[in-house]
């Protein structure tokens, strides 16, 4: 196995590492590490690795001395744990941020390019959109004037630099950008971090956008109703449908002239009804 360093989930570095203390040492069992790490319950370790446990500040230090992990490796595994736990996006990304510390520090290429970068600026899928469709030849106040709200020329020049690191974009012969196929991708972990901190910027824009925008150039609209659960799956389906058949029609549309932001959201505005559902 590799380094703590390379993981994003703390259950799945636990399991493995106690595989490889068990395949290198056959009396070494569950038990055995309970008692190095001061456990009362004999599998109190086989618990949290299966999901069934989780670990407080107190008990990730019981496990990474008997580990034998060392201070750079316990701290790691210490924010691993809290992001993995964690409840709040606030809490996710002050976790995460370390981690991405430790792993650029401890070895550079474990910051490789991934969706987190992609979604860690909300004007990233915009310029992607803007670059393929318009010829802007390397003018990046330009390019950034044409975002709204605009954003700087280094930071519109930053994005066309990622968007090519990650493959999503490929510069012609002319100077003129395409899409090019590249799967982005890093764990579920980071993943769910980067596109939340997308969802939440985007829809503050869609706030924002009130006031920004007269109503002949955005449609605001809601709905507030009663529904089962089997009602709600039902909404929920149909608008899975309608944002693939909106995606369908963009995608076939030859004379793009502005990038909109379309946001289809459904949430609870309250909790299960009494005995709701249920037969009188």
């Amino acid at each position: 196995m590799g380094t703590i360093f390379e993981y994003m989930d703390y259950r799945d570095f636990l399991r493995q590492l106690f595989e490889q203390r068990k395949a290198e040492h056959s009396f070494y069992s569950y038990r055995l590490f309970s008692q190095k790490a001061g456990f009362k319950s004999p599998n109190f370790l086989k618990l949290v690795v299966d999901g069934k446990r989780n670990l407080t500040k107190a008990s990730v230090y019981r496990v990474a001395k008997a580990f034998g992990l060392n201070k750079s490796e316990s701290d790691y595994l210490e924010n691993l744990v809290f992001l993995n736990q964690s409840k709040t996006l606030d809490e996710k990304n002050l976790y995460l941020s370390r981690i991405m510390r430790y792993r650029v520090k401890c070895n550079p290429r474990l910051l490789e390019a991934s969706e987190y970068d992609y979604y860690s600026q909300w004007f990233n899928p915009v310029v992607i959109e803007l670059v393929t469709a318009v010829d802007f030849r390397d003018d990046y106040r330009r390019l950034g004037s044409a975002v709204v709200p605009v954003i700087t020329a280094a930071e519109a020049e930053r994005s066309v630099a990622l968007l090519l690191r990650l493959g999503m974009i490929v510069r012609n012969d002319d100077g003129t950008y395409r899409r090019a196929a590249a799967s982005v991708t890093t764990g579920p972990q980071v993943r769910s971090v980067a596109v939340a901190n997308y969802h939440k910027a985007m829809m503050r824009l869609a706030s924002e956008s009130i006031e920004r925008f007269g109503a002949a150039e955005r449609d605001i609209s809601s709905v507030t109703v009663a529904v089962s659960e089997e009602t709600r799956q039902l909404i929920q389906e149909k608008l899975q449908r309608l944002r693939k058949e909106l995606l369908e029609l963009a995608e076939s549309d030859r004379q793009p002239q502005r990038v909109l932001q379309l946001n289809l959201q459904m949430f609870p505005l309250s909790k299960p009804f009494p005995g709701g559902g249920t037969d009188a």
